[in-house]
């Protein structure tokens, strides 16, 4: 067994986050800690990357993206910090744990204010 620096470098691959992401949809927002950042930890932590608690924090892990399938996505939804995280389909959506729709589901990208940018974290 790896340690947790061992288990963050290895490669994920795209559909297995993607695949993981989509068992969730239809989940409360909230239930079990699933909030944005609860979910995408969820989902990451699934093959041992460990992600930050904030999406300040996970903002600041891994590496700038261009919001492939599988990066994180960012959003300052009003104006005063990073506020909300999701996973990029690849495909113009994301699956995020959304307080508008009460669960997690997919959106589209563009239905989300304030894009502020993506990180691959695996």
């Amino acid at each position: 067994m790896g340690s947790p620096e061992e288990a963050s470098a290895q490669t994920v691959s795209d559909q297995a986050v993607l695949a993981e992401a989509r068992s969730y949809i239809g989940t409360p927002y909230g239930a079990g800690g699933l909030d944005c950042t609860g979910f995408t930890s969820a989902v990451y932590g699934a093959f041992g990357v460990y992600l930050p608690d904030s999406p300040s924090g996970q903002y600041s892990y891994g590496a700038p993206s261009e919001a492939g399938a599988g990066d994180l996505v960012f959003f300052d939804e009003a104006d005063y910090g990073i506020s909300h995280v999701g996973i990029a389909t690849g495909r113009g959506t994301i699956i995020h744990s959304s307080t508008y729709f009460g669960q997690i589901t997919e959106s589209s990208i563009y239905d989300i204010p304030g894009y502020v940018g993506a990180v691959d974290p695996a």
